[in-house]
């Protein structure tokens, strides 16, 4: 087996527990791996207010790719070393389209510490490691034609619906995006379906692909572990692919299956990795 060099790790549904916290025997895998010289990038949708969690495995020093790819973040030093964002004028545009195609959706926007959303949103859903006070000071509410006027670097333009199917919710955005924008979708806590839209090219795997290509880290010397369909793109690039027991059915037939983030399974499978 190639020996592995880079670690990419999704976190809900993955590194995160179903209480959304690092195990301790999980943490101390990736250390491990991180002392043994692999590089440990986390890959998540979270923006950067929601990486509290990270703590257990802050010596390890991820790199973390934020917002499904759209920002890179320093941990350490608490700043965005690289970040891809919406133009404003581009968001209006695909929030007309869509709500024309699919009557019902209610949009908000990421800008990795601000959120601002339509009235009655129901797919943002508060992260545990943050007070309710916090929360608040960086979630903003308005009607649309706002929201979007007021606006600043947009890492993520999202879509949710109460009553779609999430699989059937994405085939029908990528046809009314047609190429003009990255999508795809995730389940979480508290809502349905949620459309995940990204810059054009802007995805998990690209920016993990720049990432180890700077390192001098091929394809077939990263492992990648993933849950859902905004880790697809991810696991295909990667040369040793693993998706959670716990994870979509769509990444169950075409990967090998691990154990679910209730058994520690990233875990376990960078040791198996390490030897």
């Amino acid at each position: 087996m190639t020996a592995v060099r880079l670690i990419a790790t999704d976190l809900d549904g993955t590194l995160l527990d179903p209480s959304g916290r690092i195990s301790d025997a999980d943490a101390d895998a990736v250390l491990e791996a991180a002392a043994s010289g692999v590089v440990i990038v986390v890959a998540t949708g979270r923006p950067l207010r929601w990486l509290g969690c990270l703590d257990p495995i802050a010596d390890a020093d991820p790199l973390v790719v934020a917002s499904n790819g759209a920002a890179v973040y320093d941990l350490h030093a608490d700043r965005v070393v690289t970040s891809h964002p919406l133009a404003p004028e581009l968001i209006a545009d695909l929030a007309q389209d869509l709500r024309a195609a699919v009557p019902g959706l209610l949009f908000a926007l990421e800008e990795g510490r601000t959120f601002r959303s339509e009235p009655g949103w129901t797919g943002h859903v508060p992260d545990s490691s943050r007070s309710p006070e916090d929360e608040a000071a960086v979630t903003v509410q308005g009607v649309w034609a706002e929201v979007l006027a007021g606006s600043r670097e947009v890492v993520k333009f999202l879509a949710a619906h109460e009553d779609a199917d999430p699989d059937e919710l994405v085939a029908r955005a990528s046809a009314v995006l047609a190429g003009r924008a990255e999508v795809t979708h995730s389940v979480a806590r508290g809502r349905k379906a949620l459309l995940e839209v990204s810059a054009p090219g802007v995805s998990k795997a690209v920016t993990i692909a720049r990432l180890a290509h700077e390192r001098g880290i091929t394809p077939a010397e990263v492992a990648a572990f993933g849950d859902m369909p905004n880790d697809l793109a991810m696991l295909e690039y990667a040369g040793m692919p693993f998706v959670m027991a716990n994870g979509h059915p769509a990444l169950l037939e075409r990967f090998a299956v691990i154990g679910s983030n209730a058994e520690g399974g990233v875990g376990a499978q960078i040791r198996r990795l390490l030897g």
